[in-house]
Parts: C-alpha cells; sequence; structure tokens
C-alpha cells in the first residue's frame, strides 16, 4: 500500500471479513470508497516505508470499531467518530457490529505538515462539527451523480484534503496546561486550517482568538516571532509543497499563489524571497530534474 494509486486496488478488500466495494470514487489522487464489513470484521494496516508515497485514511462506520495501535490497548470507536491510520503506525482495526464502512484515502504528503507544528492525533478522533462536515461531504461524493471533468477532479481533491487536514488539526493533542504556550499552540492551529484562505491575515487570526491585533502581537514576540511571520512560513511551505507536486504541474504561478493563500503570484515570489528560497519557477524546475 505504498500510495494512493496502489490504495485503490487494496481498497476492494482491505481485510478478512470486508466485501468489494459497493462504491468508489477518484478524485485525482484522493480516493473515497465504501464497503460492507461483517461483524468481527478484521483489518490489519500495515506501516508504511517513508520516501514519500504513503496513504492516511480516515474512515467512518454505521457500526463500533475497535481499534489499537501495534500491541497498544484497544479503544472503541464509536459511529459518528472517525478512525485515523496513519501511514507509520502500524494499526488493527475490528468491527464489533456488520454494516456500511466509509473511507476516504489521502496521500500523506498532503497532511503531514500537521507533524511540523503540532502532533498528529491518534487512532480515535471524537465527532464535532468538522467531522460531520467531511462525513456529510464524503457521503455526497459517493452518492450524487455527476460528469468527471479535470476542473471538478482538481477542486474536489483540494477540498478533501483541507477539510481532512483541518479535522487533524482540530483533533492534534495540545499541550498541558494553560497561558501563552497553550495559547499560541491555538494560534497556528488556526493558521494551519486557514491557511490557503487569502483574506486570512493578521486581523482575522486576532478575532478568532479573541484578542485585540496588539495582544496578538505581543503573544508572538513573546516567543520570538511575529504572527504575519508565521502565518507567510505556513503558506509558503503550503506553496512549495504545490510546486512539488507533479500532480499540479498544470497550475500556474497564479493558481498555486491562490491555493496557498497569497494574493497573487508576486506576493508569492515576494514570500519566497523574504524566506531567502529560490523564485518559485527555480523551486519547480529543481523537482522536475
Amino acid at each position: 500500500m505504498g500510495n494512493v494509486r496502489d490504495a485503490r486496488a487494496a481498497a476492494h478488500a482491505p481485510g478478512a471479513g470486508y466485501e468489494p466495494a459497493l462504491a468508489a470514487r477518484s478524485f485525482r489522487d484522493v480516493l473515497v470508497t465504501r464497503q460492507h464489513a461483517r461483524e468481527s470484521a478484521e483489518w490489519s494496516w500495515p506501516a508504511q516505508p517513508s520516501g514519500g508515497g504513503e496513504t492516511a485514511v480516515l474512515m467512518t462506520a454505521e457500526m463500533p470499531l475497535t481499534v489499537a495501535r501495534g500491541e497498544g490497548p484497544a479503544q472503541e470507536v464509536q459511529p459518528g467518530a472517525l478512525c485515523f491510520l496513519h501511514p507509520h503506525r502500524v494499526t488493527q482495526i475490528v468491527a464489533s457490529g456488520s454494516g456500511a464502512v466509509t473511507c476516504v484515502w489521502v496521500p500523506w504528503h498532503a497532511l503531514a505538515e500537521i507533524e511540523s507544528e503540532l502532533r498528529a492525533p491518534g487512532e480515535v478522533i471524537p465527532p464535532s462539527a468538522l467531522v460531520r462536515g467531511l462525513q456529510a461531504f464524503l457521503e455526497s461524493l459517493l452518492t450524487g451523480h455527476s460528469e468527471p471533468a479535470v476542473t471538478t477532479d482538481h477542486l474536489v481533491e483540494r477540498l478533501v484534503v483541507e477539510m481532512a487536514f483541518g479535522v487533524l488539526v482540530e483533533a492534534a493533542p495540545r499541550p498541558a496546561g494553560t497561558g501563552r504556550i497553550s495559547r499560541i499552540d491555538r494560534a497556528r492551529s488556526v493558521m494551519l486550517v486557514r491557511r490557503s484562505e487569502r483574506g486570512f491575515g493578521v486581523s482575522a487570526l486576532a478575532r478568532d482568538m479573541h484578542l485585540s491585533v496588539r495582544q496578538l502581537q505581543r503573544l508572538f514576540a513573546a516567543e520570538g516571532s511575529a504572527p504575519a511571520d508565521e502565518l507567510r512560513r505556513i503558506r509558503v511551505e503550503l506553496a512549495r509543497e504545490l510546486l512539488r507536486d507533479e500532480d499540479h504541474t498544470g497550475l500556474g504561478l497564479a493558481e498555486i499563489a491562490e491555493h496557498a493563500g497569497f494574493s497573487d503570484a508576486a506576493g508569492l515570489r515576494r514570500a519566497f524571497s523574504l524566506a531567502g528560497l529560490p523564485s518559485p519557477r527555480k523551486v519547480r524546475r529543481a523537482a522536475t530534474v
């Protein structure tokens, strides 16, 4: 199960007790599947070798699931919650009843940024507004009838990735205690979730944090940073990911800038220059060599 393309074949029978896919829709490198699992159906999720081709899965089921990481203690995933399968963790899943199981298979490189700022969540992600939104969207993708189109597939892929990323950020473990560090952590989480919104900036972040802009700036200054600098850095990392991804070679710099939250291609170039990086065009060319 080295990447999403490989997973498309494996998804039809992920484990003993799972029937062939009832439905499957692919949107470029994102795959959404639904299978029926019998009671006590088992799925052993292996750790994948690092190398950029790993796949992560978010799984939701009509019945409770029992999930355990490696030899660790088992946890229960109730209907309405999500099971998160990290590409580098050995995980076992057992169905506690029979019913439908829906999975979204996402390239890990599109989600791995979470581990540069936070810790990835555990295997059980509790229900929330974001979780319910992702589940409803996946349901609409599997049951809706629309003609395939390159533009639609690209937009759906990005939307699924952003929704999955938001779910992981929301569920990520937070440092113990309260005070400045936890507020900084929450501010960075908001930045990660909203980084692709061109209208999102320091003022919007301050409103989300229920702080004045000056209070927010003091909060980051105490850590030797500034909110504008951190937001620009997070957006630059997203832009670099898109520029290096061969599946996005058809996007121009203006489109890359838009997807990464910059106002235009000139803003993208300025941000790369401020970060001490080669120009976006050079970054793209280097990735294709």
